[in-house]
């Protein structure tokens, strides 16, 4: 593989755009708010979740597996090109069904076609996300690529957004500049994508042989779809809308935290089912381990410092109304070790050795314990039960896909690397405890907390000579 970027860098370079990805929304949504007013927000979210389910169905599983079964091809462009073909020609198919589906809805279900025209105005990403083939780039982990032109595309868009969206009438406008936001970045790639490879619409008897796993990867996200929004769901029917807000902010929080570390991960994939397409069994049990130490080193303090800061995470983003959602926080902090770790075995060991039944069964337990435990524990404890029968789904489903993963990969810890990881914890729980104690200010103390705990961490760490330290220096491009 030539000119392979560090793993590190391109970690770091996704952990950017995914930021991006969660602070722009963050500025937008105020403005656009209190611009369009509770009935156009309505009426924008209420098309955009219809328009969400049409694009899962275009999109099956292809991304997941094309990017790993594309790794394998990377190094010849005649083969890349004809997988590329076979996959985007499925690809196109599922598309035409999906918007099929879509215009007979539009057509048949009253309020579809009431807003129609937000509709189909939307759903034009979903054309663009075919014609961008974002996973050509993740293939030749191309970050660089991505992540610049997802961060031009995004202030483009927030600078269109404060010129064209000024009052409630603007709601239309306000759909392109999404659709710009979303699907300009596809534009480019349908460009670029031509110094990889070439594609073109194949029928032959292959595209047969990629179907099956594309679609147990597809049932594999429909069920993990299914089971992250039962709870909300589940709150709304069982417990009302004050816990349906409370749980709300908690899941907003953490599914930002395990988006940044989740970067980490997606990353990977690329590089190790290409070590297993060489047979370079050595090679890929050394990253994997690489990539575990790393999760162990970031993910343990981010779980630790969520849990003794998450009142005042709570209170910072969301205000004082919400502050009773910290308790859910804390317990979905739990979540957050055991569904890193879950995601761990499934996309860096389970799917490059094209174990995806092993993933489908694991993600369908663990959705019929999370609903099964929310009917029986969400009327008497709301929005914490909701929290805790994630933690136990998330467990479940690391321990089944461990135990799958188990076969394939062994892994490798250091005692002192355990150690250095659990003393620079114990540092970070006593700087907040005693930050919390001693300044009244909760924005203050908050960052006093994050920046002496993240300094403190990464003292014993050095001190103690983690291993890990290397890769997680590179991912915050500072060099050792």
């Amino acid at each position: 593989m030539k000119n392979q970027r560090s793993i590190g860098v391109n970690a770091g370079l996704n952990m950017i755009r995914t930021a991006c990805q969660v602070i722009f929304p963050l500025i937008t949504f105020p403005y656009v708010s209190r611009v369009l007013h509770v009935e156009n927000i309505g009426i924008y979210n209420f098309c955009q979740s219809v328009i969400s389910y049409f694009s899962l169905l275009a999109g099956l599983g292809i991304s997941t597996y094309a990017i790993r079964e594309g790794a394998r091809y990377r190094d010849d462009e005649e083969k890349m090109s004809l997988f590329a073909s076979e996959v985007f020609s499925i690809n196109f198919i599922s598309t035409v069904l999906s918007y099929l589906i879509l215009g007979a809805c539009i057509l048949l279900i009253p309020r579809f076609g009431q807003y129609s025209k937000i509709m189909a105005a939307l759903s034009i990403s979903i054309i663009f996300t075919l014609v961008g083939s974002e996973w050509i780039f993740q293939i030749y982990e191309d970050y660089k690529y991505i992540t610049i032109r997802g961060i031009l595309f995004q202030c483009i868009s927030l600078i269109l957004m404060f010129a064209f969206v000024k009052n409630s009438s603007d709601l239309f406008a306000y759909v392109w500049i999404t659709i710009i936001s979303i699907s300009g970045a596809n534009i480019l790639n349908a460009i670029s994508r031509r110094k990889y490879c070439k594609i073109r619409l194949v029928i032959n008897a292959k595209v047969l042989t990629h179907l099956s796993p594309i679609l147990v990867l597809f049932a594999t996200t429909v069920a993990t779809t299914i089971y992250t929004n039962a709870d909300t769901t589940m709150l709304g029917f069982l417990s009302g809308n004050k816990s349906v807000g409370l749980y709300s902010v908690s899941t907003k929080i953490y599914t930002i935290v395990k988006q940044m570390l989740a970067a980490i991960i997606i990353v990977s994939i690329p590089r190790l089912s290409a070590y297993l397409g060489e047979k370079k069994i050595d090679d890929f049990n050394k990253t994997a381990n690489q990539i575990l130490n790393a999760l162990v080193v970031i993910v343990v303090p981010a779980m630790v410092g969520m849990v003794a800061l998450s009142r005042n995470i709570v209170f910072i983003i969301a205000g004082q109304e919400y502050v009773d959602a910290n308790i859910s926080l804390k317990i979905l902090s739990v979540a957050l070790f055991f569904s890193i770790f879950s995601w761990f075995y499934t996309s860096c060991i389970l799917i490059p050795y094209r174990s995806e039944n092993k993933v489908l069964m694991a993600t369908i337990v663990a959705a019929l314990v999370n609903i099964g435990l929310n009917f029986i524990l969400i009327p008497t404890f709301h929005q914490n039960a909701a929290a805790f029968t994630t933690v136990i789904a998330e467990l479940l489903s690391m321990v089944i896909t461990w135990w799958y993963g188990r076969k394939y990969f062994k892994v490798s810890f250091l005692k002192k690397d355990i150690g250095s990881v659990a003393i620079g914890c114990m540092a970070i729980w006593i700087i907040c405890s005693m930050t919390e104690k001693y300044i009244s200010s909760v924005l203050i103390s908050t960052f006093f907390s994050v920046i002496a705990s993240v300094v403190a961490y990464m003292l014993v760490l050095l001190i103690m000579k983690n291993q890990a330290v290397k890769l997680v220096l590179e991912i915050l491009h500072v060099k050792k």
